[in-house]
């Protein structure tokens, strides 16, 4: 077996996106996946009737923020993004619902007949944005894409400074970020739809509002937004995303091994040096070496299992273990539908018809927020609340002509230790006894807010964090972001302190970076694999590129208006352009 000048520790999305970049720098670049295929959190798979394509985790993709779109020019490796004009919606049991637009008027039309002050603050972040926006986009740049510092924190105290007093706020940056998001959504907002809309963006963003730092910074970030976003789907499901990583990969001359489990992480004179694969692996026992090794695998994995404690010694070890993953955990159900669904919230403004995800359940502040405790407690939640998916009404070829796939994912702990009155015992190893159940609660929740979604259902699949595990044992407790994001996991803190000593992947171990658990979190931005590359091809001495040169947030201001939209909503609900409303 040769060796390489990279290798790369797991298939997945931002493991691919290290693999892509440097084998496009010129460095000769080994990846090593244990599954079958690649992309384990960016899959796309029918699951039971042909046809029906589920995206069983990546779906609301993040992808045209990335430099990575123009960099490794992924629109050209079959990457179509697909979305809705109505990129975000919330129906609530009033009979109203809360929506977000690519269109700005779209949006403040609906948040008016709610809230005319809540309309008018939004109005006020907009042109804030207008006015800052070269200063807003390369903070966001530098905080989402860059490694962590004291210098960009300072950058962006001083922007949601200014942002605040636009607000007519009395609060500096620095102290609004020591508050939770609950009560900066308090201070923002009047109405519960709002409050409630917005902390649940702050959800499905992995920044939950109940803790501080992370959810102040939430709800401030998404208060901001109240036009585009840069959220899609993609032609044939979130694993085309996959797809054109691995092409972009193998293009490059970059090589990629399935069915190959990693033992160990080899270390000579206190240097990572290569890896040992399993004896279970399609090359049993191989030892592979390289000069740079690039963990994708999460924390614990990559320290407690392929390093050890008699490498990584007792402190570092106990800090690693230390590290949780607990939270941004998730219980899906995957419906296959004979037709769209049509929530009750229609007839007040039939935006949401347009709409491909939303937030349901969680009526009021309150009930989001003891929601938010029973999670960290161990307790499901008697109120099933969660995202909604419905895919197809962005692309319509995931389903059969004229059908549809949805599902929800409901927020859980790994590890429950009550519902419904009753103690669970067993941790993770209990889900199965509970799965079924779950996932008839979260079915009928649905039908409340949408009524005769039970009549469209073809066939049904609940996975659950076991499952999770099943799929992919880098997620350790089913945890969708490498490791919970909470305040001391977070930043700087990412993914403990110790690890990382210089940027964002650079580790204590010479010749050892990671692309997982470390800031700002795993996603389909792309970001945790960027971040690594630059810093291996810097120190590999090949960053200066003529291609590499994009900025985040740059494919996405060109092309978002282009993206295609509403190719699976139903003619019922397309917008007439002449008058601007549903047909």
């Amino acid at each position: 077996m040769k060796d390489y000048d990279v290798i790369v520790i797991g298939g997945g999305i931002n493991g691919l996106t290290v693999s892509a970049y440097l084998a496009k720098a010129g460095l000769s670049v080994g990846v090593f996946e244990a599954r079958g295929q690649c992309g384990a959190h960016c899959d796309t798979v029918e699951l039971g009737t042909p046809g029906y394509l589920h995206n069983l985790h990546a779906t609301w993709l993040a992808t045209a923020y990335s430099p990575a779109m123009e960099d490794l020019d992924l629109p050209s490796l079959g990457l179509e993004l697909r979305g809705t004009d109505v990129t975000y919606a919330k129906p609530f049991e009033t009979g109203r619902n809360l929506i977000h637009a690519m269109d700005f008027d779209t949006t403040f039309a609906n948040w008016a007949r709610i809230s005319e002050k809540d309309a008018e603050m939004q109005t006020k972040a907009l042109e804030f944005n207008a006015v800052n926006l070269d200063e807003m986009l390369e903070v966001n740049r530098r905080f989402w894409y860059g490694p962590p510092s004291t210098a960009t924190l300072d950058r962006m105290y001083r922007l949601l400074d200014g942002f605040l007093a636009a607000q007519g706020l009395a609060f500096s940056g620095a102290e609004l970020l020591n508050m939770t998001g609950f009560e900066v959504l308090d201070l923002l907002f009047d109405s519960e739809e709002v409050k409630t809309t917005t902390a649940s963006l702050g959800w499905i963003g992995g920044l939950p509002p109940i803790h501080r730092k992370i959810g102040a910074l939430a709800a401030v970030f998404m208060a901001g937004i109240g036009g585009p976003m840069g959220v899609h789907n993609a032609r044939g499901g979130s694993h085309a995303l996959t797809h054109s990583l691995v092409k972009a990969t193998a293009d490059a001359g970059g090589e990629i091994w399935t069915t190959c489990p990693v033992d160990r992480i080899l270390v000579e004179d206190g240097r990572a040096v290569g890896i040992k694969l399993r004896d279970d692996a399609l090359m049993p026992g191989e030892e592979i070496r390289a000069r740079v090794i690039v963990s994708n695998v999460s924390a614990a994995p990559t320290f407690l299992g392929m390093l050890g404690e008699e490498i990584i010694g007792g402190d570092i070890a106990n800090r690693v273990k230390s590290f949780h993953y607990d939270e941004q955990v998730l219980f899906g159900v995957y419906y296959s539908l004979s037709d769209d669904v049509e929530f009750a919230s229609a007839a007040w403004d039939p935006g949401i018809q347009r709409c491909m995800m939303g937030y349901l359940g969680g009526e009021n502040v309150d009930d989001m927020r003891r929601h938010n405790v029973n999670l960290v407690s161990g307790v499901i939640d008697e109120e099933v609340m969660g995202n909604w998916f419905m895919p197809t009404r962005a692309d319509p070829t995931q389903a059969p002509p004229g059908c549809h796939t949805a599902f929800i994912w409901i927020d859980v702990p790994p590890h429950p230790r009550r519902w419904r009155g009753r103690a669970i015992t067993g941790g993770i190893d209990a889900w199965p006894e509970i799965t079924e159940a779950l996932a008839d609660a979260a079915t009928d929740r649905i039908e409340e807010y949408a009524p005769g979604f039970k009549d469209l259902i073809v066939e049904r699949f609940a996975m659950n964090p076991l499952d999770q595990v099943r799929n992919n044992p880098s997620s350790v407790t089913g945890s969708i972001l490498g490791g919970s994001v909470v305040p001391d996991q977070f930043y700087m803190n990412r993914p403990v302190p110790g690890i990382i000593v210089d940027g964002a992947s650079r580790t204590f171990l010479p010749g050892l970076y990671l692309s997982n658990s470390i800031h700002p979190m795993g996603a389909s931005w792309l970001a945790t694999g960027y971040l690594a590359a630059r810093e291996v091809a810097e120190d590999q001495g090949c960053l200066d590129q003529p291609w590499w040169t994009h900025r985040p947030w740059d494919w996405f201001m060109d092309n978002m208006m282009s993206v295609p939209m509403n190719l699976g909503v139903s003619e019922k609900w397309k917008l007439d352009e002449s008058e601007g409303t549903a047909r």
